[in-house]
């Protein structure tokens, strides 16, 4: 009997472990899913422990911190959920923790403390397993039992089994709570970032993923982007060879960032600049790539060059015509420096012509041609069609015409195709105008193509309208100056035909120099038949000339002729087709004539005796010119004819000569004047009546050395011709052009001499004004830097050949920039002109004043003593003197304002010095000046070069530094009173692989220079709010707050409220705890916009201190309106608290101001108990020094927030 029991026993037992194995083997598999939530998997444990064990109680609990929390519980005699139970209060954790399963069959033999918590009392048996995970033991599994013995070998097996699946399940959901977090992160970043982002496909290019940035820069949505491929980004027209190129990227490379035009939805382009790598995405090869968008970045820096180029051109153009004295070579040379400096493919200048088709001719031409002009047909009429584009639209309306893409703009008859061949894809048309009867006449044009589409700018088309205006008054200037030249020519040409023998040879002269005077290609002298009764008049001729060669005379009709008019008429001119109006007139045809001109002869009664004509085989375009020189040539002619009446006809030349613009006067070889006329009576204020048996030389002669040469020139060669200048009766002088003739008796023999003088005063001037606008400061009146550069060049031969010193000053108005953005440019240049003014009376005639641009001035002294000693003191005395001229107060804006210099000053003897050098080098002095605290001068040293060597060596270390991260934060703890800290500040420091621990002192002032302190700053602010972050889950840190320096121009950085709001989302720093730490320096500069940036920030929750306050210039009504929360005490202020009672006092006002203001203070630079306590007892309950800390690493900052307990 007792053996079937026992078997039957056996058997249960063996039943019974079969289903409690299978139910493990269930819960095992519940509990590996993760889609049951975490409190339901633990308390099925506990409910499957607690049935398989037959115990009282069944517990799981996690460790958190420093506790054990119950998780879930099933049965009694263990603890609820929720429970928190210290683990130095638990019995098990010791051994648990050490990873080791606890049984316990009965406490009260083991002496088990069962009494003194309620949840162990009548536990007889206790079973205990550590719940591990890759981090560690992370908790227990618990049974309880009130029996003794309750638990078995196989209950202690299934419950590590249990527990063991357990901390899988733990560590897996830990693993993929980290993983969905850190997607999340990513994604967000992502998501967020301000720049398109997207990944595509390495072997379909088919776009996978994209971010919020590129739907909106290229305006697809997220559906249609998916949908793309990475080609579809560029223009269709690139979509082969973008494919090619992105299949050929390795698997492994990374691309450096290059620059792409991109095509948005609607069409328009971006220029983006792409950086990519290779990711796995989805299991897949592929690419993601980060695009930033620098259209506006190029578009900005295309218009700096073009604006450079417009400048650059328009210089070189000016100072071509400052020395043109041809105006075909003018219009060659502009074109040709268009096309050079320009940069235009094409360039030509053509004039605007009155004939039937109002045609337009180019003149000159530069650049790529390719018979292109040859073929152009333009006009300027309206209803032309090629009259209709820019050019014709250019002289219209006297305006510039400009064209940024041919294929879009413009109407170019049938010609845009050609021009696209051609390589044109711009065009730009300026007028070219002069007045004429007080009104802009447009006569030509100067047509530019550009080799690309065009993006001109309203300040580089007023430098194109400023070049037009240059050349067309060059070209105008020239063809004034022809003119008299002209004119005085033909009256030379009368001259000589005055002075040459009488009869048949006399008009062979006559006629030979009109035709040459005139540039006609044929001439002819008539004179009038008698009538014959019932025929046509006829003529015969006197002389004739065709192609300088002469005609034989002959007699002939005028019927048909255009002279026919001259009977009724005193001039008659044809400008075009008059062969046409006239097909009968022989000598019309033989000479193939298009112009006419005659003039009548007539004696002393007034009676027609003759005609003179010229024929031109080209339209007349100088009607007046001509006009009046031919009557000049009629005159004389008709005065041979009528011998007669000699004295009438010398009267009427003489008349005729009063018509003239020029000065005409006669002095015989005594200098005795005998003839002066009505022109010479205007220029010289001396009527024919004061001015006739006058001497010449002491009427018109100041100073008669250069008329007694050219007199003698005269006598010598028979002529003279030159500028002069000569006296007018009111005492001005009047500047002329003289072309003299010596004038020979009947003997041949020297009887007087013949002047003709054109008043070229306005002449003079323009070429003053052109030379001045090429080598003078418009807005000062002073040399520029090109004069100062010839001037310095000068400067220095001097000196080397005759032993002299001299000295440069380089001078730099110092917060000039201020004074431009508070009261406007126009008061930064009405100072600049009064800095001119000045600079002016502090120096002598021989020395120079120039203006090199900006707020930038030149001072060059010359003519000193060689001695370095010498020199020195004469330099410095002249820069002291300039430092206290320019320090006296300006009247502005309705108010004094202060303005003080930084000069520069290098000493020259001439000997291996060039103008370049020596300009850096006072460059080099004034940087030190600035450097040295302004309103001061110093003089160039050479250690100085070695100085900035080092400097730029520096410079480069530095932006190495930011790369390959060098820079690394300490932090030095600020306390309070009672001994506790309550934060840090941040503080960045260089371990420089080469040099070592690099100074702050040494670098920061380098960063701001160069504008690296805004990477590095925004570095600074990261790392220390990542740091701030990570106390957050630490009870022991999460009160300390983080001070940051933010250094003025980071401050100011129109990204600064956005770069500290980022930095506070990604890291997850509370902004409360963030402190910024300003400078006084910002509440000068600019306070309304350092008020409305702390408001900004103060919005986000970040807060401020007051840095080193006390040692600028704060004012306290501007301290009332910011939102500060802190004022720092400098430690200058606190070094010498003990020994100086002005510091002391400013440390009392300082607190008691804070007090009153309602902010913290904080001392800097606390170092012995002695300087706490007066701190104390003053009111300040925060401090900051070595008496508590140096500054630490980050391991070791850790070490002084948590000390060991001993």
């Amino acid at each position: 009997m007792t053996d079937i029991s026992a078997q039957k026993l056996t058997e249960l037992d063996a039943q019974r472990d079969a289903q409690n194995h299978a139910e493990l083997l269930h819960v095992q598999q519940r509990i590996s899913s993760l889609d049951l939530p975490l409190p339901e998997v633990l308390q099925l444990v506990a409910d499957t422990v607690l049935r398989q064990t037959l115990a009282r109680g069944a517990l799981v609990e996690l460790l958190q911190g420093h506790q054990l929390v119950a998780q879930a519980s099933a049965g009694d005699h263990v603890r609820p959920v929720g429970h928190l139970l210290a683990v130095d209060q638990s019995l098990l954790w010791p051994a648990l923790r050490e990873g080791r399963t606890v049984v316990c069959n009965d406490t009260d033999a083991e002496g088990w403390d069962m009494a003194s918590l309620p949840h162990r009392h009548g536990v007889r048996s206790v079973m205990a397993v550590p719940l591990r995970t890759a981090q560690g033991v992370v908790g227990s599994l618990k049974v309880t039992s009130d029996k003794p013995n309750a638990f078995s070998r196989r209950d202690v097996a299934h419950l590590e089994i249990l527990t063991e699946s357990l901390g899988a399940m733990v560590q897996l959901r830990h693993v993929a709570g980290q993983l969905r977090a850190s997607e999340q992160q990513y994604r967000m970043l992502f998501n967020e970032h301000p720049h398109p982002m997207w990944v595509y496909d390495k072997e379909t290019l088919r776009l996978q993923a994209v971010n919020q940035s590129m739907e909106t820069h290229y305006g697809y949505t997220e559906a249609e982007l998916l949908a793309m491929e990475m080609t579809d980004l560029w223009p269709a027209e690139r979509h082969a060879t973008i494919r090619e190129a992105l299949q050929a990227i390795a698997i492994d490379q990374r691309n450096k960032p290059v620059i792409s035009r991109h095509v948005k939805k609607d069409g328009t382009f971006m220029d983006v600049e792409i950086t990519a790598g290779s990711i796995s995405f989805n299991g897949r090869p592929a690419r993601q790539v980060l695009a930033t968008d620098v259209t506006e970045r190029l578009r900005t820096e295309r218009e700096l060059a073009r604006m450079g180029r417009a400048q650059r051109l328009l210089s070189a153009c000016n100072e071509t015509l400052v020395r043109a004295t041809s105006e075909t070579t003018l219009l060659q040379a502009i074109c040709q420096i268009a096309v050079d400096i320009g940069g235009y493919r094409m360039g030509w200048v053509g004039f605007a012509l009155d004939d039937e088709r109002k045609s337009i001719e180019p003149v000159a031409h530069a650049g790529y041609n390719q018979n292109y002009l040859e073929n152009l047909q333009l006009s300027w009429s309206a209803d032309d069609p090629y009259g209709r584009g820019p050019a014709g639209t250019a002289v219209r309306s006297g305006k510039p015409v400009i064209v940024q893409d041919i294929r879009t703009e413009g109407d170019f008859a049938d010609w845009t195709e050609r021009m696209l061949d051609h390589g044109f894809h711009g065009v730009i048309c300026l007028p070219l105008q002069d007045r004429d009867r007080n009104r802009d006449r447009t006569f030509g044009l100067l047509y530019l193509y550009a080799p690309d589409i065009l993006q001109i700018s309203p300040e580089e088309a007023a430098l194109l309208q400023e070049l037009s205006n240059d050349l067309a008054f060059g070209i105008t200037s020239l063809r004034a100056h022809k003119a008299q030249q002209r004119l005085q020519a033909s009256v030379l040409k009368v001259a000589a035909a005055v002075s040459a023998s009488t009869g048949t040879e006399f008009f062979v002269q006559l006629v030979r120099n009109m035709a040459d005077a005139l540039g006609a290609q044929g001439g002819c002298v008539v004179r009038l038949l008698p009538d014959v009764q019932g025929r046509p008049p006829r003529v015969a001729t006197l002389a004739a000339v065709l192609d300088g060669q002469m005609l034989p005379n002959d007699e002939y009709s005028l019927e048909g002729t255009p002279s026919l008019m001259l009977l009724s008429q005193r001039a008659h001119v044809v400008t075009d087709k008059v062969q046409q109006l006239h097909p009968d007139a022989p000598m019309l045809r033989y000479v193939g004539a298009q112009g006419y001109a005659g003039q009548q002869l007539c004696n002393a009664d007034g009676e027609v005796v003759g005609i003179v004509f010229v024929l031109f085989r080209q339209p007349i375009a100088e009607t007046d010119f001509i006009t009046s020189t031919l009557q000049i040539f009629a005159a004389r002619a008709s005065s041979e004819i009528d011998r007669q009446q000699a004295d009438a006809r010398i009267r009427h030349q003489a008349s005729l000569l009063d018509k003239a613009q020029d000065a005409i006067l006669v002095r015989d070889l005594e200098h005795r004047i005998i003839f002066w006329n009505k022109s010479a009576e205007r220029l010289y204020g001396w009527s024919q009546l004061q001015a006739l048996g006058q001497s010449i030389e002491t009427l018109l002669y100041d100073d008669p050395a250069h008329f007694r040469h050219a007199t003698q020139t005269v006598l010598e060669q028979g002529e003279w011709t030159g500028e002069i200048v000569h006296r007018h009766r009111d005492g001005s002088t009047i500047e002329v052009e003289g072309r003299w003739t010596l004038v020979r008796g009947d003997n041949g023999q020297p009887q007087s001499i013949l002047a003709i003088n054109t008043d070229i005063r306005q002449r003079k001037a323009n070429e003053r004004e052109i030379q001045r606008l090429a080598f003078y400061d418009a807005l000062t009146g002073l040399p520029n830097r090109m004069l100062l550069m010839d001037r310095m060049g000068h400067a220095l031969a001097n000196a080397q050949r005759r032993q002299q010193g001299g000295a440069l000053l380089f001078i730099d108005l110092d917060n000039f920039k201020t004074l431009n953005d508070t009261l406007g440019h126009d008061q930064g240049d009405l100072l600049l002109q009064q800095v001119a003014q000045r600079l002016n009376t502090c120096v002598r005639s021989v020395d120079t004043v120039a203006r090199l641009g900006g707020d930038e001035f030149v001072v060059m002294l010359e003519e000193l003593s060689p001695k370095p000693h010498e020199l020195a003191l004469h330099a410095r005395g002249v820069g002291e003197k300039i430092l206290a001229m320019l320090a006296v107060p300006y009247a502005l804006a309705g108010y004094q304002y202060r303005s003080t210099p930084s000069i520069g000053v290098a000493p020259f003897t001439g000997e291996q010095t060039s103008v370049g050098e020596l300009l850096k080098q006072a460059d080099l002095a004034m940087y030190q000046a600035k450097t040295a605290g302004r309103n001061t001068l110093r003089f160039f040293d050479p250690d100085m070069q070695a100085v900035v060597t080092a400097r730029a060596g520096l410079e480069t270390d530095l932006r190495a530094a930011l790369a390959q991260e060098e820079f690394l934060l300490h932090f030095q703890p600020q306390m309070h009173q009672s001994g506790r800290c309550v934060g840090v500040e941040a503080l960045v420091r260089w371990a420089s692989p080469q040099r070592g621990m690099v100074p702050p002192s040494v670098f920061i002032p380098l960063a701001e220079e160069t504008g690296l302190i805004l990477p590095l700053g925004r570095w600074v602010l990261h790392t220390a709010c990542k740091l701030l972050a990570t106390w957050q889950a630490d009870p022991q840190l999460a009160h300390l707050t983080m001070a940051v320096n933010v250094s003025s121009r980071q401050f100011r950085h129109a990204s600064f409220v956005d770069d500290v709001a980022r930095v506070l989302a990604i890291t997850g720093a509370p902004a409360h705890l963030l402190k910024l730490e300003l400078t006084e320096s910002l509440l000068v500069e600019d306070m309304e916009t350092t008020i409305a940036t702390m408001a900004a920030l103060r919005s986000h929750g970040v807060g401020f201190s007051l840095d080193d306050f006390g040692t600028g210039y704060s004012s306290l009504s501007y301290l009332k309106r910011m939102p500060l929360d802190q004022l720092k005490i400098d430690q200058s202020f606190v070094r010498d608290l003990l020994t100086d009672p002005n510091d002391a006092a400013i440390v009392d006002t300082i607190i008691g101001l804070s007090r009153s203001l309602g902010l913290e203070v904080i001392a800097e630079g606390v170092e012995t108990p002695e300087q706490r306590e007066l701190l104390a007892r003053a009111g300040c309950q925060l401090y900051q020094g070595y008496l508590f800390s140096r500054p630490l690493s980050a391991d070791l900052l850790g070490a002084f927030l948590r000390p060991s307990p001993a």
